[in-house]
């Protein structure tokens, strides 16, 4: 009855197969992903992928574009521009930190298309569009800062845009090891509070920004 209703309703089959497609390749990479697991997963048949896909690259391709089109709408709903520049970096970083915590597939993704040398998302005229007007909107709130001496450092947009990413990211791909060396529990709510605050704390410092406007 499943594969009927799905067979009557494509989106629903697209969706399904999009769902199961990035379980698959987040765990194992392109290279280890099986379609035979993706359809099975699915719940539909090797015929309806290729239908819909064509190739187990196009259907990598718009896993990828996916992940990234997610938080690139979000930050978009950012709306930096009407935001006072001390509260559009905070906002920005904040945003940040809770999407990549809380999008695991973000970091699983973007490792495993690290590890084949990035050839996928260099084929993807998508990805790289729907990322620069966010760097040029950080861009704008820095100048704006600048010139009304809420940051007295003038910092390059996309270097900041990837320290944020970094201060986000690097102890969740790294929470067994960070651990273990320093005995202390990264995944622990209390820690992972902290840790929040503190990179929120760094990249207004970063900027140049008052203490006493930080706090």
């Amino acid at each position: 009855m499943a594969r009927a209703t799905r067979a009557r309703n494509p989106e629903q089959t697209r969706r399904a197969l999009l769902d199961a497609a990035a379980s698959e390749f987040a765990r194992f990479g392109f290279d280890g992903a099986r379609v035979e697991r993706i359809v099975k997963a699915a719940g539909c048949n090797m015929r309806m992928l290729y239908h819909y896909y064509q190739s187990k690259e196009n259907l990598y391709l718009e896993v990828l574009e996916g992940v990234y089109s997610d938080i690139r709408q979000r930050e978009q709903g950012l709306d930096l521009e009407s935001l006072s520049p001390l509260s559009a970096i905070r906002q920005l970083t904040q945003f940040t930190w809770d999407h990549i915590s809380a999008n695991r597939l973000f970091i699983d993704i973007g490792r495993n298309e690290n590890l084949v040398g990035g050839r996928f998302i260099r084929r993807s005229k998508t990805i790289s569009e729907m990322s620069s007007p966010l760097i040029r909107q950080i861009s704008e709130v820095i100048v704006r800062g600048h010139q009304t001496k809420v940051f007295r450092h003038e910092v390059d947009a996309l270097q900041l845009y990837i320290s944020i990413v970094a201060l986000s990211a690097h102890h969740l791909g790294n929470v067994h090891t960070l651990s273990a060396v320093f005995q202390t529990d990264l995944s622990n709510p209390g820690w992972i509070a902290e840790r929040r605050k503190h990179v929120e704390v760094m990249v207004l410092r970063m900027l140049g920004v008052e203490e006493e406007s930080i706090s």
